[in-house]
């Protein structure tokens, strides 16, 4: 009678392989890590650069930027701050929906330059209507979302976080939130 020999894998190979695919789900875990919030900056500054053209048409429409009130340049304009009516301005409504009210002077005509989708509102009054605006954020939920602004026509800005002027009439950035959310910018330094 013919014995066959079995074949198997030996503890000492299969906690090998074990400790082999450890090592490489290490390697592999923060690369991915990585590339998700590259991506999510990308979608992040892609939402900024909608802004700004709303701006644009904005000021196409109207013939003057929003959120100016003298011919300077505005280099820090906190988008969340109650007194720029951001969301009112570009949406062209109230937080509601509501268009028929005569409550936005900076958009007396009450165009839609912008559509603000959920993803871009952080809820914050669990669902109760409110009069405010809502708050606008990133992909990180980060709400420090600047604008600059170049008031004074000469083809430059120079927004707060750089020391190097951008060549731009508007431009937008985002700075580190105390949630860890990252800071980045539309121009290149």
């Amino acid at each position: 009678m013919n014995k066959q020999k079995r074949k198997a894998f030996t503890l000492i190979e299969l906690l090998m392989v074990i400790a082999i695919i450890g090592i490489l789900a290490g390697i592999l875990i923060p690369a991915v890590g990585s590339v998700r919030k590259q991506a999510s900056i990308a979608a992040s500054k892609s939402q900024l650069s909608n802004y700004i053209s709303a701006v644009e048409l904005y000021k196409s429409e109207y013939k003057f930027y929003p959120f100016l009130d003298s011919a300077e340049d505005q280099d820090n304009l906190r988008i969340n701050d109650s007194e720029f009516l951001f969301y009112r301005t570009l949406s062209g409504k109230e937080p509601n929906g509501n268009s028929s009210a005569g409550w936005n002077e900076r958009n007396r005509r009450r165009i839609n330059f912008y559509n603000f989708t959920d993803s871009e509102l952080l809820e914050t009054s669990g669902g109760e209507e409110t009069q405010e605006d809502p708050i606008i954020v990133d992909r990180f939920n980060n709400q420090e979302i600047y604008f600059a602004i170049d008031g004074d026509g000469d083809g430059f800005i120079q927004p707060e976080i750089t020391n190097t002027p951008v060549r731009a009439s508007v431009t937008a950035y985002v700075i580190e939130d105390v949630q860890g959310g990252p800071a980045y910018q539309l121009w290149d330094e």
